[in-house]
């Protein structure tokens, strides 16, 4: 009669599995011009063991329009504009005072039209769009890192993205040391892909009733062939 525990362990047993999944949500920046603040969802352990936080950043950024005004003393001569774009990502954070995971500077120079623009005190170049090129980064994150438990919960995750843009004149003239005023009109487009990595919980199905039907007959008629072996055994034993 041993034969239906094991029979039972059996077929339980192999009805609980685990397996490794991903749960992936996008954070769509829009169109930011300052600093934005963005949030998305942690990964609910209800579900399972979180084992990896992959971070996809995109970013695309451009000036529509700059100018620069002369504030030195004297007339200077424009040849070259160095034009910069920092976007930085900080995970997990409120503002900018949390860990900074992704950080891109970018940079393009334009030469006046004409080559040269001259400007006396207080005159202003305007300048058209400036396009920088396409940024992507990919960061993974193990439990072994410092911050993996707060992507972990039933709330949010904060992220903070920074940016910011610049303009460097390279001049020459009596006073094309001292000081500019740069007006800039830029924009950050792009967005986060966050994919969670864990191993799901065990689940162990219920059986629809045909099967476990079927599967109880098969134990009772194992059950039933066993004693029946033993009363037929015993019965030759008494005559014996």
């Amino acid at each position: 009669m041993k034969i239906i525990p094991s029979l039972l362990t059996l077929v339980f047993a192999t009805a609980i599995t685990c397996k490794a999944d991903v749960i992936t949500q996008t954070v769509d920046f829009g169109t930011i011009t300052g600093g934005s603040q963005f949030y998305f969802n942690q990964f609910n352990t209800a579900l399972g063991t979180l084992t990896g936080v992959t971070l996809d950043w995109t970013v695309n950024s451009s000036i529509t329009s700059a100018s620069i005004k002369n504030e030195n003393a004297g007339t200077v001569t424009i040849s070259k504009i160095s034009f910069t774009n920092t976007v930085e990502g900080y995970v997990p954070s409120v503002g900018d005072t949390g860990d900074l995971v992704a950080e891109v500077a970018k940079a393009k120079s334009i030469t006046p039209a004409g080559g040269t623009v001259t400007l006396a005190p207080g005159e202003t170049y305007n300048y058209g769009s400036v396009a920088f090129s396409g940024f992507t980064q990919t960061d993974n994150y193990t439990s072994s890192d410092a911050n993996f438990t707060d992507y972990q919960g039933t709330g949010t995750v904060p992220l903070y993205l920074a940016n910011t843009f610049g303009a460097t004149p390279t001049a020459s003239g009596s006073g094309s040391t001292t000081s500019w005023l740069t007006s800039i009109t830029g924009s950050t487009t792009g967005n986060l892909v966050v994919t969670y990595n864990y191993t799901a919980a065990p689940i162990a199905p219920v059986p629809e009733p045909p099967s476990l039907l079927l599967g109880f007959g098969g134990i009772l008629g194992m059950a039933g062939f066993a004693f029946k072996r033993r009363t037929k055994n015993l019965a030759a034993a008494a005559v014996a």
